[in-house]
This record gives C-alpha cells, sequence and structure tokens, in this order.
C-alpha cells in the first residue's frame, strides 16, 4: 500500500476495552466468512486512537489444548496484519474507528496459505458491509 504503513499490531490496536468488547457483542454487526465469525460496529474516531482495533478469539470447545489456541489466534493475527492496510486507510479517511472481533469457527486448523486467502475475502466482505451501512447511516439522519 503506502510505504509510511507499518505492518505492526501494537497494544493499541488490539482491543482491551471491556466496555468496547461489550457493546461489539451487543450493538455490533455480524459477518460471518467461513472460517471466520466477526463482530464488528463503527463509531467517531476518537483523538488520538488507531482508526482500527481487533479482538481475536477462539473456542475452548473447539480446541482444547491451549497450544492450539495459541497456534490459531497466531495465524489470525498474522492474516489481519498483514492486511490491515486496507482498513485502515478506509476508516482513517472518514475518520471512523472500526471495533472488530474476529473469532475462529472451524474445529481444523488450516494452512497460513487457506487462512490468508479466506482473510482477504472477510476484508472485502466487511468493506462492503461498513460501505453499506454508513450509506444509509446519513439517509436516516437527514429524515
Amino acid at each position: 500500500m503506502t510505504a509510511e504503513m507499518d505492518y505492526t499490531l501494537p497494544k493499541a490496536e488490539r482491543l482491551c476495552s471491556q466496555k468496547l468488547i461489550d457493546d461489539v457483542y451487543q450493538k455490533g454487526h455480524r459477518l460471518l466468512q467461513f472460517p471466520y465469525s466477526v463482530r464488528w460496529m463503527v463509531r467517531p474516531l476518537p483523538e488520538g486512537e488507531p482508526p482500527v482495533q481487533m479482538l481475536v478469539v477462539t473456542s475452548k470447545r473447539k480446541f482444547k489444548h491451549a497450544v492450539d489456541r495459541n497456534k490459531v489466534k497466531r495465524l489470525m493475527r498474522e492474516c489481519y496484519r498483514l492486511q490491515k492496510p486496507v482498513l485502515h486507510q478506509y476508516f482513517g479517511e472518514r475518520g471512523l474507528q472500526l471495533i472488530l472481533a474476529e473469532s475462529y469457527i472451524h474445529t481444523e486448523i488450516l494452512s497460513f496459505h487457506s487462512l490468508y486467502h479466506k482473510h482477504e475475502k472477510l476484508v472485502d466482505a466487511l468493506l462492503k458491509a461498513a460501505e453499506k451501512e454508513l450509506s444509509s447511516a446519513p439517509a436516516e439522519e437527514q429524515q
């Protein structure tokens, strides 16, 4: 993408606020793009915060061993990290913040290559869903 965009995942971009986590699960939208299930919501960008904050979740019911859950979360974070410039650019330009909670719902650990391509489709679907919501929101406010 751009030369100044870094591909790191600093602490500020990780979703840690319990209030925001509760909000995204209660008030946010749901998007299913197998093997990912995503809860997301958009809000105005607070001063000094990144345009995207994300949370990675794996189920203890599907992966009994912690090493397996950690591996899945590592793979998911890596897929996100490599594709985050698209999301940062889209929401940053609009002065919005995306709150994102990604869950892995498959019962098997897929290869990185497979997960990466499925994550690309997830990002595309997420941008389309966000565009649809953002285009309908101003129409509601005008009425």
